[in-house]
């Protein structure tokens, strides 16, 4: 989802009050303009008895996800819906954030209550299908995923997760096949090209995988995710670093990740091996 969509989205998220008070106009307007941290810092300081707790905690727990932490958006989205326990969004990213840790049968629960609360929910659709398939090894959730697909063929994260699911299942057709179908849909969308990285990384098609990925950032420069896989990219196809241009890339990006706010430990884990190596070469 776009930033701006994910904005729209709190929004509309519980009936009443209409606006949203101050202090969370304020972090949906940061998280728009891609200040991640500053959004999430905002929205942790809306109080439990303000009409905006659930919009602020499902805020930060879409903000901790895409940052690389899992299990603090899952605290985030746990006190979001005790506030609104039947909110489809929250249930969905819940699910979304229990699946990131592993915990498939957690996740199918909040996600079938997903999808049983927004029937017409393409990404609820589309995270039940993911868990349903995980947890039935590949024999149940073809129906759910062809649901999300027809249901909103436009939203980014559904056909992101999607795409993903195939390429580890290695059926590359199918990817190819559900990106193409985005990128017809949302030509100008920075996932677009994004998803075509993905696959030609798969494809060992690393140069071309590479200008995929700087597409998708020349769209989205606060593309977390994009500068995430190139730096890593870069890394791992540049034995002993010695393409000295890739390295300096994968430098760049890391930069632009953990300026961003990215949080994922394996990711530190690369770029500390990567300084570490270079300052003793």
């Amino acid at each position: 989802m776009s930033r701006a969509g994910l904005a729209a989205l709190l929004l509309a998220l519980v009936t009443a009050p209409l606006y949203a008070g101050d202090q969370l106009n304020t972090a949906l307007l940061k998280f728009k303009e891609g200040e991640f941290e500053k959004a999430h810092d905002l929205a942790a300081k809306v109080p439990e008895d303000d009409p905006d707790f659930a919009r602020a905690r499902y805020l930060m727990g879409e903000i901790w996800l895409l940052l690389g932490d899992p299990g603090e958006a899952q605290d985030a989205l746990l006190a979001a819906l005790r506030k609104k326990p039947n909110s489809e969004p929250i249930l969905t990213t819940l699910g979304r954030s229990l699946l990131a840790q592993n915990q498939d049968e957690n996740a199918l629960a909040f996600l079938k209550r997903a999808v049983t609360a927004d029937k017409k929910s393409a990404r609820a659709n589309a995270f039940y299908g993911i868990a349903l398939l995980r947890s039935s090894g590949g024999k149940k959730g073809g129906k759910q995923i062809a649901a999300a697909l027809k249901l909103g063929p436009g939203d980014p994260l559904a056909t992101q997760a999607i795409v993903l699911h195939y390429i580890r299942a290695n059926d590359l057709a199918a990817a190819k096949k559900v990106a193409g179908g985005f990128s017809r849909k949302n030509k100008e969308h920075a996932m677009g090209p994004f998803l075509e990285g993905l696959i030609l990384e798969r494809q060992r098609s690393f140069d071309a995988a590479i200008k995929a990925y700087e597409k998708a950032l020349k769209r989205d420069t606060k593309f977390v995710d994009a500068h995430k896989n190139l730096a890593i990219l870069c890394i791992a196809q540049n034995p002993g670093y010695r393409d000295r241009e890739r390295t300096g890339k994968a430098m760049k990006h890391f930069k632009s990740y953990f300026e961003l706010g990215g949080k994922d430990p394996a990711v530190r884990r690369i770029y500390d091996t990567l300084k570490s190596f270079l300052a003793n070469r």
